[in-house]
């Protein structure tokens, strides 16, 4: 597989699981209402996990229309604004971890603090699997994956993955065309 095919596959499997959650192929604000209702399914409406997201997710749509569109985003946003699986390739084709749009940051930030269920600062495989649960993915397959990536600069298994493991792991996943990367295996294995 050349290594763009190989990057573009890892792009969508993030646009398709953690995003087209209504699995119309394109990205809606639909999307993510059903994934507030997950969180509050999940955390409680109550949980600052559930008002968070609310928050940090709005900011990530806002963000996407205004790259994909070229939105204003203190204007008045479309109702039936999308985004499709051509424009996402679009952005994370130029995607620089020295410089990500505000928006990539924000879901960053977020994806780490939705999987810190426990607000320790570390996400551990009992965490992980819990919010994968989410999005599809079974127990063996986060079981799998998390061993996949949860390791140190030697390669070593490691327990517990911190904010600064979790984004190297995450540019990784979104920048690295070495197939056997552990970043990559951050959104599930292959």
């Amino acid at each position: 597989m050349s290594s763009q095919a190989f990057l573009r596959k890892k792009w969508e499997r993030v646009f398709y699981t953690f995003f087209d959650i209504n699995r119309n192929r394109k990205i809606d604000w639909n999307d993510f209402e059903i994934t507030f209702e997950k969180i509050k399914d999940l955390r409680g409406e109550d949980s600052a996990e559930y008002r968070i997201a609310k928050e940090a997710m709005g900011m990530v749509w806002n963000g996407l229309l205004q790259n994909t569109k070229g939105l204003d985003i203190m204007a008045q946003i479309p109702a039936d604004s999308e985004i499709t699986i051509e424009e996402w390739v679009t952005i994370w084709k130029s995607y620089n971890p020295k410089h990500m749009h505000m928006w990539q940051w924000e879901y960053l930030k977020y994806m780490f603090f939705l999987l810190d269920k426990t607000g320790d600062k570390f996400i551990d495989n009992e965490e992980y699997r819990d919010v994968m649960q989410i999005y599809g993915m079974s127990l063996q397959d986060a079981d799998k994956a998390f061993k996949m990536f949860a390791v140190n600069e030697k390669g070593r298994r490691i327990e517990l993955i911190d904010y600064g493991q979790f984004v190297k792991t995450w540019n990784e996943y979104f920048t690295s065309t070495d197939e056997r990367a552990p970043g990559n295996f951050l959104f599930g294995p292959w």
